[in-house]
């Protein structure tokens, strides 16, 4: 439901940059210009803002929570126009060296063109969803799930009108006007007939989860989407091209942060001496054991009493190993995981066994997330914060169970971007 308003918010974005390029022209050259030198211009521009609209996506830009024009997500726009000037400055200056531009007056005019008709495009945007194009929404049902749904849309009003909201099927008016039907645990047969009596496209309220919270509600996991999930098989050409991708991705990430990781294991050994690493063992693929490699961060026989969850403020975390877990460095060693195939770039994060042991109790189906490989960074780790308790635990695994669903190649690269996003800024 939501690919065509992301897909008007994106082509609004293209077209909000071409006229910030336009109006620079207007502004910088005069009508007699040379139509060569203003074509070069355009696909030096047009590279950029290729490069600008994947800056969009890393900073969470078409995720439709962020298109309501508040300070929080102006403030988002300000920040990924900076970083986009950052590399316009790289761009034209070490690429484009000798292309006769000159782009310090030209790039900031884009710049601060963009912006405000960015702003201006999705306010526009948000006003016409939530007042003139939003869709007419009914739901049946009284669960706590029923009911997140409901603040859901109370919420985000441009992703639909909630119009009515009828506890049982028995109060359903077919003479409303609706054009979305989401229920819980109604019988197939009635469900479409109430739908058809509407005109209303019928959606099944694990259907309705999947697509507004981006997660799969344990509560209605059941045999067969469980059998499902774990007989779901992956494009053999797929997957040989992915790892080819993976190893040159880990290999190249290994090389550039070399010299930082020098640096750490140095300050690793001044602190706190020997060992430097971390290596310990985590359940893999169809539940088989391997060794994870990351430097140390916390004190010596920090577990010496059995392994327990991490806390926030963690007080067995050193000096060095705050800075470690705030640059993300700690995880670096992980490429060398990646490069040996125990774990993938993307995929749900491989837990301790003594972790997944005492899951398992606690957890249905928790085992599906050893039916792939588990992977360095996953979707429930860019949508949910790190989990401390089983209840955490359990949500994630909710975040898990949509990626095992609905895990594609572009769903893959959208949750690396993402990730450099949160490296970048937390």
């Amino acid at each position: 439901m939501f690919q065509h308003q992301r897909s008007m918010l994106f082509l609004g974005d293209c077209l909000s940059l071409l006229l910030a390029f336009w109006a620079m022209t207007l502004l910088r050259f005069n009508i007699h210009i040379d139509h060569a030198f203003l074509l070069q211009q355009a696909r030096l521009f047009a590279w950029l803002f290729v490069i600008w609209l994947v800056v969009f996506f890393v900073f969470d830009l078409y995720n439709l929570r962020r298109i309501n024009p508040n300070p929080l997500n102006i403030g988002l726009l300000l920040a990924s126009t900076a970083v986009n000037i950052v590399l316009g400055v790289v761009y034209f200056y070490i690429f484009s060296a000798n292309n006769g531009i000159s782009p310090k007056t030209n790039l900031i005019l884009v710049a601060v063109f963009s912006l405000v008709l960015l702003i201006i495009w999705r306010r526009l945007f948000y006003h016409l969803f939530t007042m003139r194009f939003t869709r007419s929404i009914a739901i049946i049902g009284t669960s706590p799930l029923i009911a997140e749904l409901k603040a859901e849309f109370q919420t985000h009003p441009h992703f639909g009108d909630l119009a009515t909201h009828w506890q049982t099927s028995e109060e359903v008016s077919t003479e409303s006007d609706v054009n979305i039907l989401i229920a819980e645990q109604i019988d197939p047969q009635l469900f479409l007939t109430l739908a058809q009596q509407l005109n209303a496209e019928p959606m099944t309220l694990i259907e309705s989860y999947e697509t507004f919270f981006g997660k799969v509600p344990l509560s209605l996991i059941g045999n067969e989407h469980a059998t499902a999930i774990m007989t779901r098989h992956d494009n053999k050409a797929l997957h040989f091209f992915t790892r080819v991708v993976e190893i040159v991705f880990a290999s190249f990430i290994l090389i550039i942060t070399s010299p930082f990781l020098l640096i750490a294991i140095i300050a690793r050994l001044i602190e706190d001496g020997n060992p430097i690493f971390y290596n310990h063992q985590r359940v893999g693929k169809n539940g088989t054991l391997f060794t994870v490699y990351k430097l140390r961060s916390m004190v010596k026989k920090a577990e010496k009493e059995g392994a327990v969850w991490a806390d926030k403020k963690d007080l067995r975390i050193t000096l060095v190993g705050k800075i470690l877990r705030k640059t993300h460095l700690d995880e670096v060693p992980q490429m060398i995981n990646i490069i040996k195939g125990d774990i993938a770039l993307v995929g749900p994060r491989p837990e301790r066994p003594e972790f997944v042991s005492q899951l398992e109790q606690h957890i249905p189906y928790y085992f599906l997330r050893h039916t792939i490989r588990p992977g360095f960074t996953g979707w429930a780790q860019i949508k949910y914060r790190y989990a401390r308790t089983v209840d955490d635990a359990k949500e994630k695994f909710e975040y898990d169970l949509y990626y095992l669903k609905n895990r594609t190649l572009l769903l893959d690269i959208g949750i690396v971007l993402k990730t450099l996003q949160i490296i970048f800024t937390h």
